[in-house]
């Protein structure tokens, strides 16, 4: 028997981003074995909605699902040698990280984009013990890493979680991450303007949208504007109003709203809407008329 023969292969999905995961599963696989790895931690609330490890045969229904639906975004394919009690563990260890200033956070390490930059500039000696009873992690081709990412030496002890992470993650690390982090968001906004604003995109080749929607979101953080929900609204501002809102020559009275020291944010940006919806009847009527 060969040392691939031994390996057993994973998928760690995201609750998050896929709707009804586990009845999803339950409706591709017979008895799946199922991990929620936020159960047994201090995030169990959360469980539904956390990474979920389910054994995978390949070829599957399940694995084709993956390949299909899921593997750009919302999930890892992975494979271990070791027993799958070792292999949960060590992934429950890693669902949280101290930041500088003893800071902790959960850690999506579980999405593709947030991987390939975590383990795909390390070297081995750097990734093996984060990787541990994982011994190869496949990565679409456009994560922008390698292929596959490998364990080179075994391991001889595994992590285990517990309520303080062990894992830690530098400010430069940090600030890597959120590359996927933005590429993420991006990326929802830019539905969302195909969707209820496709005339703003018109002409423009992919690229360029892109270049929009990350305009949209910085020109929102300079007004103090990141959920998604602002940042959506921002944005709407933009595809009406061009993208050198809010500070060309003729936004003057968007600029007076924004300026305004009593309301709070959101209710400028209620205001700045309001203002855009009555602009725009003002110009319906006028071209009635």
């Amino acid at each position: 028997m060969t040392a691939q023969s031994l390996l057993h292969s994973y998928l760690l999905l995201d609750g998050a981003q896929i709707e009804g995961l586990a009845v999803r599963i339950y409706g591709l696989e017979e008895s799946p074995s199922l991990h929620l790895l936020y159960q047994h931690s201090t995030y169990e609330p959360l469980a539904e909605v956390g990474p979920l490890l389910v054994a995978v045969r390949p070829h599957s229904e399940l694995a084709q699902v993956f390949q299909q639906e899921w593997q750009a975004t919302a999930g890892i394919w992975l494979e271990s040698d070791a027993s799958e009690d070792d292999l949960v563990e060590h992934l429950r260890s890693l669902i949280h990280v101290r930041l500088e200033g003893e800071q902790t956070t959960l850690f999506r390490y579980h999405d593709p984009r947030i991987m390939a930059l975590w383990l795909g500039p390390l070297n081995a000696d750097e990734r093996d013990p984060l990787m541990g009873p994982v011994q190869r992690i496949r990565l679409p081709a456009d994560s922008g890493a390698k292929l596959a990412l490998l364990r080179e030496n075994k391991p001889q002890t595994f992590a285990r979680y517990d309520d303080t992470p062990w894992l830690r993650l530098s400010q430069e690390q940090l600030e890597q991450l959120n590359q996927a982090k933005h590429a993420c968001f991006d990326q929802r906004l830019l539905a969302h303007l195909q969707r209820f604003f496709p005339e703003s995109l018109q002409g423009m080749d992919a690229a360029a949208q892109q270049q929009f929607v990350t305009l949209c979101r910085q020109s929102a953080a300079r007004y103090g504007y990141s959920a998604a929900d602002e940042v959506a609204r921002w944005a709407s501002l933009l595809a009406e109003l061009g993208s050198d809102f809010p500070q060309a020559p003729e936004h003057e009275t968007y600029r007076q709203l924004l300026e305004q020291r009593g309301p709070l944010p959101a209710q400028r940006l209620d205001n700045l809407i309001g203002e855009l919806q009555c602009q725009l009847l003002r110009t319906d009527k006028e071209s009635v008329a």
